[in-house]
């Protein structure tokens, strides 16, 4: 025996932080930014690309994701892409950091959030990528800053891109930032 259940207009019970059911989307908000960031820092340097959430409950799995482009002009040079979090003074990065095998210099390919290498040519090459992190690690609902960070391995002076071509300002791509909270 099966129910069907028809309903025009479906009034959320009075709640601050509104429909709870596991699974679902509870709200979702983003930035996108339609310039280029160049640098030549092996160390990771904040982009424009920047999105303060506050989530509605401490439990809730945060969907955050970016796509733009990276771009690396020397020979054999690499970039990399890495999210940080900022909640209340305290800095944490995804996946695991931004030293160690975090680091732009010695990478392995499993713990940063997007790597890019370069063809041994002198080359404008622009690659897109997309990253994602599902934080579930956050436990609050204070407000949560979250920031794309890029790097270079520092092949030479060289320099490298986020959201267009390396050594031009033609080509600039739309990068977006999403965070989405989905319920636990």
């Amino acid at each position: 025996m099966s129910s069907t259940l028809y309903v025009n207009n479906l009034i959320e019970k009075t709640s601050a932080n509104g429909v709870h059911i596991p699974g679902h989307i509870i709200q979702v908000q983003k930035a996108t930014v339609n310039s280029r960031t160049t640098f030549t820092s092996t160390a990771y340097t904040t982009t424009p690309l920047a999105l303060n959430f506050t989530p509605k409950f401490a439990n809730s799995m945060l969907h955050v994701m970016c796509t733009g482009t990276l771009a690396y002009v020397a020979s054999l040079a690499t970039t990399g892409a890495i999210f940080r979090r900022v909640i209340g003074g305290t800095t944490s990065y995804s996946p695991l950091g931004d030293t160690g095998h975090g680091n732009i210099n010695s990478p392995d390919g499993a713990t940063m959030a997007m790597y890019g290498g370069g063809t041994g040519v002198n080359s404008n090459n622009q690659a897109p990528f997309t990253m994602e992190w599902f934080d579930d690690t956050h436990n609050t609902t204070n407000q949560i800053a979250y920031t794309v960070m890029v790097a270079n391995n520092g092949n030479g002076s060289h320099t490298t891109a986020f959201g267009g071509l390396g050594d031009s300002n033609l080509y600039n791509i739309v990068s977006t930032l999403s965070v989405w909270e989905i319920a636990q």
